[in-house]
C-alpha cells in the first residue's frame, strides 16, 4: 500500500492535470487575489467602443473578454496567436459576427491600411507603427499592458531571468514615447504596482501555465525544490505575494 501523498504533491498534481483554454482562471478562483488598477479598463473600452464605427482587438485569447463588451461595432475583427484560443475564440464571438484573424503574433497585423476606428490591445505585444498604418485618421489605440515589474518575484524565487518584452515596458511613460514615436498623440498614460497574492502553491502553478512568458522554462519537475519552499511560505504565512504591475496608454493617430 502506497503512503498518502502530501499536500504539496497533491496540489502540484492537480495544477499539472488542470485543462486551460482561453483566458479562464475560474479553476483557481478564491484561491488567489488580484489586485485592481486605478483605472477602469472594461469601462474605457466600452465608452470608446460606443463612438466608434469599426474595431480591432489584438490577442483576443479566447474572445472572453471582448465579448464582455458588447454591443460591438458593425465592422468588429480580433486577432490571436495561439491555435487552441484561436478556435475557442471564434466559437465564442461567431455570434457576434466577430471575424478572429490567425496570426503569427501581432508585429504583423493582416488588415489593409487605414481600415480600422478603434484599436484595443490587453496584455499583447504590438507594433506601433502597424497599429497606425490600420487605424484610420483619428482612430484611437487603447492599450493595457503589463509592466516588466510583473511577477519578478517568483521569477526571482524560482532562479528564473525573465525575456525582454516587446514593448518598452519599464514604465508609461517610455510606452506612451515608443507609441508617440510612431506617430500618435498620446492622450493619457499611467501605471500602478499592486499585488498578485497565491493562497495555494497549486494556485501559482495553474497562473504559470496559463502565462508561461512570465517565468520561461517553468517546469513542475525542474522547479520542484522552489515551489516546495514557496508551499511552505504559504503555510506560514498565508500566502505568497508578488508584484502585479500594469499600465494605460491611449493615444489616437491624428487626422
Amino acid at each position: 500500500m502506497k503512503p498518502p501523498k502530501s499536500e504539496f504533491d497533491r496540489l502540484i498534481e492537480i495544477a499539472g492535470a488542470t485543462p486551460f483554454s482561453g483566458w479562464d482562471f475560474s479553476a483557481i478562483e478564491g484561491r488567489w487575489k488580484v489586485g485592481h488598477p486605478s483605472w477602469d479598463y472594461r469601462a474605457i473600452a466600452r465608452e470608446r467602443i460606443a463612438h466608434a464605427s469599426s474595431l480591432l482587438d489584438l490577442g483576443t485569447g479566447g474572445g472572453e473578454f471582448l465579448a464582455t463588451l458588447a454591443p460591438l461595432p458593425p465592422k468588429a475583427f480580433a486577432t490571436e496567436g495561439y491555435a487552441p484560443n484561436l478556435e475557442v475564440a471564434r466559437r465564442r464571438l461567431a455570434p457576434m459576427e466577430v471575424r478572429v484573424l490567425a496570426v503569427h503574433g501581432d508585429l504583423h497585423i493582416p488588415m489593409p491600411d487605414a481600415s480600422v476606428h478603434l484599436v484595443l490591445d490587453r496584455h499583447e505585444e504590438f507594433d506601433p507603427r502597424e497599429v497606425h498604418r490600420v487605424l484610420q485618421p483619428g482612430g484611437r489605440f487603447v492599450t493595457q499592458q503589463v509592466g516588466a515589474s510583473n511577477c519578478e518575484e517568483v521569477r526571482a524565487e524560482l532562479g528564473v531571468e525573465g525575456t525582454r518584452p516587446t514593448n518598452a515596458v519599464s514604465s508609461s511613460r517610455a510606452l506612451g514615447e515608443e507609441i508617440s514615436r510612431a506617430g500618435f498623440d498620446i492622450e493619457r498614460h499611467e501605471e500602478v504596482k499592486t499585488s498578485y497574492e497565491f493562497l495555494d502553491v497549486g494556485a501559482l502553478v495553474c497562473f504559470l501555465r496559463a502565462a508561461p512568458w512570465e517565468v520561461p522554462g517553468f517546469s513542475l519537475t525542474h522547479h520542484r525544490k522552489e515551489l516546495e519552499a514557496i508551499h511552505h511560505e504559504i503555510k506560514t504565512k498565508g500566502s505568497f505575494r508578488a508584484t502585479h504591475h500594469l499600465m494605460l496608454v491611449i493615444a489616437q493617430r491624428p487626422r
